[in-house]
């Protein structure tokens, strides 16, 4: 499973991102491979929807998981379309909100 973290600063060890959609970066992490990639997030300085610009561009990366504070009416839309697990994230590092997802400690929503 591939899962979208959003992030504030370019670092697996950074705090996640209030914004979703806005976030500056989304942590990619394979729980198959236990890789870690960081990527910009091309929609933060869209005009309208980048919740689901952002969206888009996750799933075309093989994302089927997200762990986020709030996903936005449009973009759960886009996420539920396409069959993409939401999870509630915390405020807490991106390192450690994986492995809460790895013991099932999060909520899906």
């Amino acid at each position: 499973m591939k899962i979208a973290i959003p992030l504030t600063e370019k670092s697996e060890t950074g705090q996640m991102s209030d914004r979703f959609g806005r976030s500056t970066y989304y942590l990619i992490y394979d729980s198959e491979t236990s890789e870690i990639e960081i990527i910009d997030n091309p929609a933060v300085q869209a005009r309208g929807g980048a919740g689901i610009q952002a969206v888009q561009f996750l799933v075309s990366l093989g994302v089927n998981a997200v762990i986020a504070p709030e996903v936005g009416p449009n973009a759960f839309k886009v996420l539920r379309g396409s069959n993409t697990k939401i999870y509630k994230g915390i405020k807490t590092s991106a390192k450690e909100l994986i492995e809460k997802w790895e013991k099932n400690e999060l909520e899906e929503v």
